[in-house]
């Protein structure tokens, strides 16, 4: 029999909206995207100067270092929905307004460096958990945010956010063009 996790998720196992983030992922096992993503994205982000940290590819738009801190909390939520769902506690969960988390947060104060170390902590603890789940609860489905998602898409909706933040960083605040799925 195949491993839940070595699969992607089907298209009912999310809303729809998430169907662009797993797409990003080039893996199909969600633990190995998110171990390989770890190992190309910390390094990157540590490669970064304290300047490029506070760069803003428009006035409106996020710094980088707010990004990074977004990246962080989206990574915590859609882990909290897998540890709830993945430990069969089905009770529906509201969504969260990342705009409203960024402008409550004090990313821009806070030095780079550690900013990416505790991003790498919670992919850590990210990892640790997905580490530890059984079998069937990856397919355990849950409601968050007014619709279905299984403990399988929230791990590869973490690792494809992921690819797509460093995208983002790389293409529109750093001008590195020919940013692919497979790089962070």
């Amino acid at each position: 029999m195949t491993h839940p996790t070595s699969i992607r998720p089907a298209s009912d196992e999310y809303l729809a909206y998430y169907g662009k983030y797993i797409a990003l992922v080039p893996d199909d096992q969600a633990l190995l995207a998110l171990e390989r993503q770890s190992q190309a994205m910390f390094p990157f982000l540590r490669g970064l100067s304290e300047a490029q940290g506070s760069l803003r590819y428009q006035p409106e738009k996020w710094s980088v270092k707010q990004v990074i801190g977004h990246v962080t909390d989206a990574e915590r939520v859609f882990g909290y929905r897998a540890l709830r769902f993945g430990r069969a506690d089905f009770t529906p969960l509201p969504g969260f307004d990342e705009n409203h988390y960024v402008a409550n947060a004090a990313w821009d104060q806070q030095p780079l460096s550690e900013m990416v170390d505790h991003l790498e902590q919670v992919r850590g603890a990210t990892l640790a958990f997905f580490r530890s789940l059984g079998s069937d609860a990856w397919t355990r489905r849950g409601e968050a945010n007014g619709a279905g998602v299984t403990v399988r898409a929230l791990a590869f909706i973490i690792a494809g956010h992921g690819y797509h933040h460093m995208g983002v960083i790389k293409d529109r605040y750093l001008g590195v063009a020919s940013v692919t799925a497979a790089q962070p």
